[in-house]
């Protein structure tokens, strides 16, 4: 074939008898079908202009949605005349059942193509199986008219079909499938009703927390309830700009997060046990100061906090201070030296550090009992009216080049207070979250020059500015 010029083999997505090899008979057929795909896979297509190329995925489309449409007939006779398993003069327990063991499909597809068979083959879709077969609609298009007509009267499937063929014809398969769910909403409005009952009881949604303290969240929201969510979520996980390193699942896992924490902030979640919910992290003092052998700190129920996740944390949160005494049993064991005289050292055996760091968990956790001794009252570290000097300076996150708004933001105080900062303008930025984690646990070093000007150091390199005026 000439690279710059189409052949009618090209455009003609209906093999002829000849360029079929003659074939008398339907193994003849396979035998020719087997054939031309080998003649097919060692084509060289070096040679080809990029039209034409671009021609060939188009056409080879469409002739594997033709061959499946046929492959799908074929199922469909094999499914009618209950031959499945003839191949090895074994009957299958079901039609599904044998395409999984004998092509290695999933259940849920093995399934869906028996039931979309049975629907273009044996059942009303007798316009739709033509269009695929003839390549006028693709498979996932029949499949779509299947799967939403498969609870619909058949008189009804037969006057509405030549509609959907033709809007599929037009559009893609998720519009189709809109279109499909307003046809079942006119032609059935009782079946309707039942069907959203039906998704309204399905609904669920779980949340467990995995070994490593993240949490996996899995679940199914009614149509409204997952608009509502999509709607909420979607001003919080657009990128940031053309270098945001996020992928989509990571920007859609920060949004929920970012979503949940203005919630909290916000106040207006309904109180438990009297006071309004908030994320609670309990943690020693030394875990907080970043002491040598510190643990971190409990997250509620969820498992540990890192040591740096705490500090990040205490940034700008209300904070209780406690004070308690830990009741430390001395064990004295021949497998491991007394716990008693290991503590303040720093050479001692890895069992010995277990031990002392099991003994600093929460009592829930086998640790030693804790004695409150005095009960603090809880203070926010950064006033509400402290974040309006700062929000109006930086304009939002003050990190370079980064320009969300003070409401995704929390203060970071250049200075930890633990270690003596001071809670004032000249110590306080705002960051959003996903440069307070880069500040606390990534390692980047943020300073601000005497002109005013806040720079950047990454993680493990000499220092260079990336200078942003602020606001």
């Amino acid at each position: 074939m000439d690279s710059n010029t189409h052949s009618t083999s090209l455009t003609d997505s209906r093999p002829t008898r000849e360029s079929a090899g003659n074939a008398t008979g339907p193994a003849d057929a396979l035998t020719a079908l087997a054939a031309l795909v080998d003649r097919l896979a060692a084509q060289d297509l070096c040679g080809l202009s990029d039209g034409v190329r671009a021609e060939r995925v188009l056409v080879l489309r469409r002739l594997v949605d033709r061959l499946e449409g046929h492959w799908l007939r074929e199922l469909a006779d094999l499914d009618a005349r209950g031959a499945a398993g003839a191949d090895q003069d074994q009957p299958a327990a079901s039609t599904a059942s044998w395409l999984r063991a004998g092509l290695r499909m999933g259940p849920s597809t093995a399934s869906g193509c028996v039931r979309t068979a049975r629907a273009l083959f044996r059942g009303p879709l007798a316009a739709t199986a033509r269009a695929l077969t003839n390549g006028d609609i693709s498979v996932a298009h029949a499949s779509v008219v299947a799967a939403g007509t498969q609870e619909l009267a058949n008189h009804v499937v037969t006057e509405a079909e030549p509609v959907l063929v033709d809007a599929a014809r037009r559009l893609d398969p998720p519009r189709l499938r809109r279109v499909l769910a307003h046809l079942r909403l006119v032609a059935d409005p009782d079946g309707a009703d039942q069907a959203r009952e039906r998704r309204h009881a399905g609904r669920w949604l779980r949340l467990i927390p995995s070994f490593e303290g993240m949490v996996a969240i899995d679940g199914l929201l009614e149509p409204e309830a997952g608009q509502t969510v999509l709607a909420a979520l979607e001003p919080l996980v657009r990128p940031t700009g053309a270098d945001d390193p996020r992928s989509s699942g990571q920007r859609t896992a920060d949004g929920l997060c970012e979503l949940a924490r203005r919630h909290l902030e916000g106040g207006r979640l309904p109180q438990t046990g009297g006071v309004r919910p908030q994320l609670t992290v309990t943690v020693d003092l030394d875990g907080l100061l970043g002491h040598p052998g510190a643990v971190g700190g409990e997250l509620g129920g969820m498992g540990p906090l890192d040591p740096e996740g705490c500090r990040r944390l205490a940034c700008d949160g209300a904070v209780t201070r406690v004070l308690v005494t830990r009741v430390l049993v001395t064990r004295h064991r021949s497998d491991g030296p007394d716990l008693s005289q290991q503590q303040g050292r720093g050479q001692e055996r890895p069992t010995a550090r277990l031990r002392a760091a099991v003994a600093l968990l929460p009592p829930a956790l086998g640790g030693a009992p804790t004695q409150p001794l005095e009960v603090g009252r809880t203070s926010r570290v950064v006033q509400p009216a402290q974040r309006t000097a700062p929000a109006v300076r930086d304009g939002g996150c003050a990190f370079p080049d980064c320009d969300r708004p003070p409401a995704w933001c929390e203060a970071h105080h250049l200075r930890h207070w633990l270690h003596g900062g001071p809670t004032d303008l000249a110590n306080l930025v705002l960051l959003c979250r996903a440069h307070h984690r880069a500040v606390r646990e990534g390692g980047w070093r943020l300073a601000r020059d005497p002109d005013g000007r806040l720079t950047a150091t990454p993680p493990h390199q000499p220092p260079h500015r990336r200078p942003r005026t602020a606001a």
